[in-house]
């Protein structure tokens, strides 16, 4: 909405004097694009994504296609582009081959898909056999995936996967509503496997902060888009590494 309140405050402008419907249309969605990777960019990079409103319409449209698939390729091709130094022409080549690059490389809601489906099995085998995955869990439940005891259907350990977010910045950002799902199912669940993108002890110190045991809540680091799925799980910490890492901090 925002894209199409800038192309009727501009309009008509003696840049598009007889603009055929189709121009409009890619315009707008060209802007929308600048919008959408603007929100989710650091400091570094956008003004340079600001500065895609000035470029040929089919540059913006290839940055953002580059996006979604390299976010940190795409913002260095955009400053580049609004440097002058690439033509179109040469910004489409190097996008061509990024993409070619990148074939078969998992992103986006397709890798947060796999994600998913490389920690269930996970998680199926390491509750196995005292637990199996409830197929039908309550639709209002939030947790990523939920099992129950084998002899207990009161019983319930639960998952709960952190992101996956494009950037770093995200989960800093987002750590306190995540804690609290876990802080939440804890309260209900015999155990909660939480899946995070790194072995910080950060994820301890929220619940030892917040003066909370965390009686059956296990941290696992997956470095997400890592070439192996493999779980490590973060020990707790002892109360003087937790009281250190708070005075560091």
């Amino acid at each position: 909405m925002t894209a199409f309140r800038r192309v009727s405050i501009n309009w008509p402008s003696r840049g598009l004097p007889n603009a055929k419907e189709r121009t409009i249309r890619n315009w707008i969605s060209a802007l929308e694009n600048i919008e959408r990777i603007e929100d989710d960019t650091s400091d570094e990079y956008v003004d340079y994504v600001r500065r895609l409103r000035t470029v040929p319409v089919a540059a913006a449209e290839l940055v953002a296609r580059w996006h979604r698939y390299d976010a940190l390729k795409a913002l260095k091709a955009a400053r580049v582009i609004v440097g002058g130094r690439w033509s179109v022409e040469q910004l489409r080549e190097a996008e061509k081959n990024a993409r070619a690059k990148n074939a078969g490389y998992a992103r986006g809601r397709q890798y947060a898909h796999r994600l998913e489906g490389q920690v269930r099995k996970w998680a199926t085998l390491h509750l196995t056999p005292d637990f199996k995955r409830l197929e039908k869990p309550p639709s209002d439940d939030p947790a990523d995936i939920l099992f129950v005891r084998e002899n207990d259907p009161n019983a319930l350990a639960a998952v709960v996967i952190f992101g996956p977010y494009s950037y770093a910045r995200e989960y800093d950002s987002r750590l306190g509503s995540f804690m609290g799902i876990v802080a939440g199912l804890a309260a209900y669940c015999e155990r909660v496997l939480a899946i995070v993108p790194d072995e910080s002890i950060r994820y301890w110190r929220w619940l030892h902060q917040r003066k909370l045991e965390g009686a059956g809540i296990e941290f696992f680091a997956v470095h997400h888009r890592g070439k192996d799925f493999d779980p490590l799980e973060i020990s707790r910490p002892s109360a003087t590494e937790l009281v250190s890492s708070e005075d560091e901090g």
